[in-house]
C-alpha cells in the first residue's frame, strides 16, 4: 500500500487527480494540503474536502496552506477561465460541512512524514507550502520516500508565460527551494512534456459522459468546462488533464521515461522567469566519451525528468476511474509497484548533486 500526501490547489485536474489516488486500491491518501493557485485557499480547500467526502473519505485531515507565494513572482492572468471562478467549471458546488486539520499545512507536512517514514508526496500545484517545509524542516526531507511535482516545460512550450508551466510560474522561488534541498532520491518532475501528450480523447469522454463510476458523474462537467481553454496546445478533441496524469505517474512510474538529468529553475526575472532548465546534453555526453562535457553552472542538481510517457497505458488507467472494467496489462500491471523502473543516464554519478554541479 502506497501512502501519500497529496498537496493541491483544488482546481479541475486536481479534483480528478483526488479522486484517482481515492480510488485506487493499493493507495492510502494520508493527508491532504491547501495552496492557492488556481482559485483562492479556501475555494480549492473547500473542492478537495468536498471530493473526500464523496469518496467516503472524509476522515482524511486537510489543512490550509500559505496564501501568498514564498518568493517574488511574475505577473499572471487569473485561471478562472481554465477552472471557473469556483475552481470546478462553474458548477457552483459545494462541499459538506468540513473542518481544517488543526495547524498549519507545513505542520500536517512534518506530522505525516513522522508519523509514515518514506511517505509520497504529490504536488499538484505552486510549490510554497513545500518550500516553506524544507526551510523550517530541512531534517525531515531525507525522511520522504518520494517527490513527485506536477510541473514544468522542458522541451515544449509553457502554458502561462512562454517558457515557463503555470505552477512553476506562479512561484518560481518556491520551486527553485524545493528542487534544491536535500532530497534523499532525486525526485520526479512530471512536466507538460507529458501531460500534453497523456490526453483524455474521445474515448475517455465518451466513457465521461455515461457517468459510468462516482468519479465520472462528478468530474463530468468539470471537465467539460476545463477541456474549452484547457486543450488550448492540444489537437481537437483532446484535452490534457495534469494532475491526473501526475497522479497516475506518482502511482506507476514506470509508465514514464525518466533519466535522472540536472534540474534547476530560473528566478533572475527575465524573460525566463520561471523557466524548469534541464540539461538534456548529459546522455550525449556520455556516450561520446571523456572530454566531452561541457560547462554546467552551478544552481543544477539531479531530479528525475519525464521525457516520455506510456499513453496507451495511462488512458487505460483514466478509463478505470470513468469506469471501465480492468484489464491486465502485462507490460504495466495495475498497481504494480514500479518505482524502481525509471530510467537514468547510462552512467548514473550525474545522481551525485556535487558531481552534477562542478565535474561540467
Amino acid at each position: 500500500m502506497k501512502q501519500i500526501l497529496v498537496d493541491s490547489d483544488g482546481g479541475v485536474d486536481d479534483i480528478a487527480a483526488l479522486w484517482y489516488l481515492l480510488d485506487h486500491p493499493d493507495v492510502e491518501v494520508v493527508a491532504i494540503t491547501v495552496i492557492g493557485g488556481n482559485v483562492d485557499l479556501e475555494t480549492a480547500a473547500d473542492n478537495l474536502a468536498r471530493v473526500t467526502h464523496l469518496a467516503g473519505q472524509a476522515e482524511i485531515p486537510i489543512a490550509l496552506g500559505a496564501r501568498e507565494p514564498f518568493g517574488a513572482c511574475p505577473s499572471l492572468r487569473p485561471a478562472t477561465f481554465v477552472h471557473g471562478a469556483d475552481g470546478v467549471g462553474e458548477t457552483g458546488r459545494r462541499p459538506p460541512p468540513w473542518t481544517p486539520a488543526e495547524g498549519s499545512a507545513v505542520e500536517l507536512i512534518a506530522h505525516s512524514i513522522e508519523a509514515h517514514p518514506g511517505l509520497t508526496i504529490l504536488t499538484l500545484g505552486p510549490l510554497a507550502n513545500l518550500a516553506t517545509f524544507v526551510t523550517k524542516h530541512p531534517e525531515l526531507v531525507p525522511a520522504v520516500g518520494d517527490l513527485f511535482v506536477m510541473g514544468g516545460a522542458v522541451a515544449v512550450q509553457g502554458n502561462a508565460l512562454p517558457m515557463a508551466e503555470a505552477n512553476i510560474a506562479h512561484d518560481p522561488t518556491a520551486a527553485s527551494t524545493v528542487a534544491t534541498a536535500a532530497w534523499t532520491r532525486p525526485p520526479l518532475l512530471v512536466p507538460l512534456d507529458v501531460t500534453l501528450a497523456a490526453t483524455l480523447a474521445a474515448d475517455e469522454f465518451e466513457l465521461l459522459a455515461t457517468g459510468a463510476s462516482p468519479a465520472a458523474l462528478d468530474l463530468s462537467a468539470p471537465l467539460d468546462f476545463y477541456r474549452g481553454a484547457g486543450s488550448t496546445f492540444s489537437p481537437p478533441g483532446e484535452s490534457p488533464c495534469h494532475d491526473l496524469t501526475a497522479a497516475v505517474v506518482a502511482i506507476e512510474p514506470g509508465l514514464v521515461t525518466a533519466p535522472v538529468l540536472p534540474f534547476g529553475v530560473d528566478v533572475s526575472g527575465g524573460l525566463a522567469w520561471g523557466t524548469t532548465v534541464v540539461d538534456r546534453r548529459q546522455p550525449f555526453f556520455e556516450r561520446a566519451g571523456a572530454g566531452s562535457a561541457q560547462a554546467l553552472p552551478e544552481g543544477f542538481v539531479p531530479w528525475r525528468i519525464a521525457l516520455e510517457i506510456d499513453t496507451s497505458a495511462v488512458r487505460e488507467r483514466y478509463r478505470h476511474l470513468l469506469g471501465a472494467p480492468r484489464h491486465s496489462d502485462p507490460d504495466h500491471p495495475i498497481g504494480a509497484n514500479a518505482s524502481d523502473s525509471v530510467t537514468a543516464p547510462p552512467n548514473t554519478e550525474h545522481a551525485n548533486t556535487e558531481q552534477a554541479n562542478t565535474e561540467h
